[in-house]
This record gives structure tokens, sequence and C-alpha cells, in this order.
């Protein structure tokens, strides 16, 4: 500029502000921290107008505070400085239904209950049907078991002194065993006209709990071969006209009903 005026060419502004603009860049630079890259992170290749050929035009920096900032980053201070990756930070181990982050300390063994080998139980057998022939120590089990009978009153006393007239007239008792005295058969030989020497069925009986087993017929198999070796050729049974399920239980073994039996008692003194 001058007394006249403005006396510079348009070639001289241009190279003053140029001049002007590459000094001020210069010193925006040189006042500037070094910007620290991320270890890991590569660099950015940035290309700028030095690389073209013909002359550069560099953009004169803004003056604004804030402008001086927005692209330079500084270091952080070595007391933020990030850890190294090596070593991991310490974290609380979460724990179900707090929030305190501490661990719970592991539950007590329970102490276990030592299981001793028990032996095992003795077996007991299965008890036998055993039938064998009566005798007087048999008068009490007898009682007991007669007392099943309807219309029949006979104590101990009276079964011993029974037992000991049918030995004498070569009558004859069997009876079944099965853990306990459970049944009886008894007959008589009898001398006839017609039929000569027969054996009668006097009595059979079965405990009521032990019943439908099988325990008659072989009571009726024993008596039937004792009666054959005396001698008899035929055999013959009493049944109680009242005890329907008897007269079923001689038809099952084949006896055949002959006659009626008829009793009456008598009087010893008539």
């Amino acid at each position: 500029m001058g007394k006249d005026g403005l006396t510079a060419s348009a070639d001289d502004i241009e190279a003053y502000l140029r001049k002007g603009s590459v000094s001020t860049w210069k010193a925006s630079a040189e006042s500037a921290p070094t910007r620290v890259v991320p270890a890991g992170k590569p660099k950015r290749d940035v290309r700028t107008n030095d690389d073209t050929e013909g002359p550069s035009v560099i953009r004169p920096r803004s003056r604004h505070p804030g402008a001086r900032n927005a692209g330079v980053r500084q270091a952080a201070p070595e007391s933020r400085k990030a850890q190294p990756a090596d070593e991991p930070k310490p974290s609380a181990k979460r724990v179900s239904g707090t929030s305190t982050g501490r661990k719970s300390a592991p539950p007590e063994a329970k102490p276990h209950a030592r299981l001793t080998a028990q032996p095992a139980p003795a077996l007991v057998p299965a008890p036998q049907l055993h039938i064998r022939a009566a005798k007087p120590a048999d008068a009490a089990a007898l009682a007991k078991l007669l007392a099943q009978l309807a219309h029949v009153e006979i104590d101990e006393l009276g079964i011993a002194r029974s037992l000991e007239a049918a030995r004498k007239s070569k009558a004859g008792m069997v009876v079944a065993e099965w853990g306990t005295l459970v049944g009886c058969c008894a007959w008589a030989l009898i001398p006839t006209i017609q039929y000569g020497l027969i054996g009668r069925i006097t009595l059979i009986m079965i405990d009521e709990d032990h019943r439908r087993r099988g325990i008659g017929t072989n009571l009726i198999e024993v008596a039937s071969a004792v009666i054959g070796k005396a001698g008899c050729t035929r055999m013959e049974a009493i049944s109680d006209i009242e005890i329907r399920n008897a007269h079923g239980f001689f038809r099952a073994l084949k006896f055949e009903q002959t006659s009626y039996r008829f009793a009456k008692p008598l009087d010893r003194d008539s």
C-alpha cells in the first residue's frame, strides 16, 4: 500500500499471502504436542498435495482456540495409562443370591452312615404233610379239633379212653400233621354175615382252616391201605346227613350211596 493506494500487483499479493500462510502453519505444527499412536493400530496413509506434481496449496489454519485441539489428541497422563494387556484386572466372582462378590464357604461334607451287612434271615422250611398213627399224647389236640363238630361234646380224657378201647378192638386212627395236628380219620373192623369183615370209616375231620388241600384224601388212602391189610374186602363210610360237603367228598372218592344210616341213643341202665 502507498500514498497513491494499492500499488502491488496481483502476483505480489498472492506471494505475500502464501508466505504468511506457510509461516503460520509451521509455527502451529512446532508448538503442537506429538500425537501418540495406540499400539497395534496401523497408521493411516495421509497423502498431501506435496505427493502430486505442481505447486501445493496449503490452507491456513484457523486461529480459533477450539479448532486447534480438534484434530490433535493429547497424550494421557502417566497416572491414567492403560494397564498392560497381559495383566488381567481382578474381577469379583458373582455369588448366587448375594451382591457382595465374596466367595461362599464350601458346604460341609455330611458324614456317610456306615452300612453294615445284615445277615440273611434263616429260611424256615415250609411245613409238609405228615400222616401217622394216633397215640394217647394226641388227646389234647384231638379234643380241640373235635370241638368243631356239631352235637359232639368230648374232652381230652374221653378221647384218651376211646383210643385205648379202639386199640383193644383192633380199630384204628391216623392223624394228619401240617406243623400242627390238622386232621384225623378213625375206622372200625366189623364182622358181618352178608359181607364178612368190613372196614367202616367212623370219623374223618379236617380243621376248618386247612380244608380243600387234599388232606382228607390222603387220610382216606392211608386208612384204606390199613383196612385192606386187616383182611377186609369192603369199606364203607358214615357221613353226617347235615354235612352235604362230606357227601360230595365221598362221591369224589368213588364211594356209592347204598343205604341210609339210622341211629338211636341207648340207655345203659335198660
